[in-house]
C-alpha cells in the first residue's frame, strides 16, 4: 500500500513560511513599538536636560553679575583708597613747611638772623645774616645733629662783605645754605622733581 505524503510536506512548508512571516511581522511591530518608546523617552530626557541647562545658565548669569559687581566694588575701593592716600599726602605736604620752619627756628643760634626761606621741591634754601662765621657753622651742626625733617645741610656761600639790615639796623655777614627734606621714613629725598611744593 502506497501513501502519498507530498501534500503534507507542502502544507508543513507553507505553515513554516507562515510562521516565519508572522514572526517577522511581530518582530517588526515590536521594533516599531520599542523605537517609539525609545524616541519618547529620549525626548523626555532631552527636555529635562534642556530645562536643567536653562536653570544652570540663569545661575551662571546671576553669578557673573555678582562677580561684575564685586569687581566694580573692588575698583571703587581702590579709587577711594588712592584718593584717601592722596589727600593724606596733601595734608602732610601742607603741614611740612611749618614743621621744617619750626625746626630751623629752634636750631638757630644767637647772633644769626634769617632773611629768606624758600622751598623748591625737597630743597630748602636758607639765607640770612650772621655776626660771624661761627654762628653759621653752628646752625649747620645743629641741623645735622638734631634735624628731624632736614638733612644734608650744606653751606652754599658766605660773603666777606658785611651787609646791613635796614629794618633791624643789624650788620653781619650774609650766608646761604641748603638742606634736603626728609621723607616719612626719615630718609633724605634726593629727587626734588617728584615732590613739587611751592616756595615759602
Amino acid at each position: 500500500m502506497l501513501i502519498n505524503l507530498l501534500p503534507h510536506r507542502k502544507w508543513a512548508l507553507a505553515r513554516k513560511r507562515q510562521n516565519v512571516a508572522t514572526s517577522l511581522m511581530m518582530a517588526a511591530l515590536l521594533g516599531l513599538v520599542f523605537a517609539a518608546v525609545s524616541s519618547v523617552w529620549l525626548g523626555y530626557q532631552i527636555s529635562e536636560q534642556e530645562a536643567a541647562n536653562n536653570i544652570l545658565k540663569k545661575e551662571i548669569s546671576s553669578v557673573d553679575g555678582l562677580l561684575k559687581k564685586a569687581t566694580q566694588v573692588k575698583q571703587d575701593m581702590a579709587k577711594l583708597t588712592l584718593r584717601e592716600t592722596t589727600l593724606q599726602n596733601f595734608q602732610a605736604q601742607r603741614k611740612l613747611p611749618a614743621v621744617w620752619l619750626q625746626e630751623v627756628v629752634e636750631n638757630m643760634p644767637d647772633g644769626l638772623y634769617l632773611t629768606a626761606l624758600k622751598q623748591v621741591g625737597n630743597d630748602v634754601n636758607i639765607n640770612g645774616v650772621a655776626r660771624s662765621n661761627e654762628e653759621v657753622f653752628e646752625l649747620l651742626r645743629r641741623v645735622a645733629r638734631h634735624g628731624q625733617w632736614l638733612a644734608q645741610a650744606e653751606l652754599i656761600e658766605v660773603t666777606d662783605t658785611p651787609s646791613t639790615l635796614d629794618a633791624l639796623t643789624l650788620t653781619g655777614t650774609p650766608f646761604a645754605m641748603r638742606a634736603l627734606l626728609k621723607s616719612s621714613n626719615g630718609q633724605a629725598v634726593h629727587d626734588a622733581k617728584n615732590d613739587p611744593a611751592g616756595a615759602y
